[in-house]
């Protein structure tokens, strides 16, 4: 029994370790409904074997009232999903991988919560392991969001 509640222990360290995070967009960015957006994924190298299975980001919109606590419950709305394959670029950042995806036009304005699910299989008897990420956003009022309009044959920004 204590045999395997240290080894229970051990992998549970190990998993907790090795996490997921939003690199970008960073807590409090602004995103304006419609545009396209970096999300760049970062995974900490690590000493136990990884292989990365999927990814996807999404987008919950708040609506005005608090967003959750975590995306554990919803993802919302789905802006990616497929492969996961991080990769060094920066010596001085972890592996990482970039992806561009449009935020949903109908997103409401305020607080919003871009969230991330990410399935791996950890260690040589590759365990099954869903994690989740999130990172608070701001959407701006259409009166303060840059936009181009057209008057009398110019475009101009706003």
């Amino acid at each position: 029994m204590k045999f395997s509640l240290i080894i229970f222990s051990t992998l549970f360290l190990t998993v907790c370790s090795q996490t997921i995070s939003i690199l970008s967009p960073t807590a409090g960015a602004e995103v304006v409904p419609g545009q396209d957006v970096t999300v760049q994924l970062a995974f900490a190298n690590s000493l136990t074997g990884v292989e990365h299975i999927a990814a996807v980001v999404a987008m919950i919109n708040c609506a005005g009232a608090p967003c959750p606590a975590d995306a554990s419950d919803t993802l919302g709305i789905p802006l990616f999903a497929g492969n996961y394959t991080p990769q060094y670029h920066e010596q001085n950042l972890p592996p990482y991988e970039n992806y561009t995806v449009t935020v949903s036009s109908t997103l409401a304005v305020g607080t919003n919560m871009l969230t991330v699910a990410h399935f791996m299989l950890v260690g040589a008897s590759a365990v099954p392991v869903l994690e989740f990420a999130n990172v608070t956003v701001s959407t701006p009022s259409s009166s303060s969001a840059r936009r181009e309009m057209s008057i009398r044959g110019r475009t101009i920004s706003t």
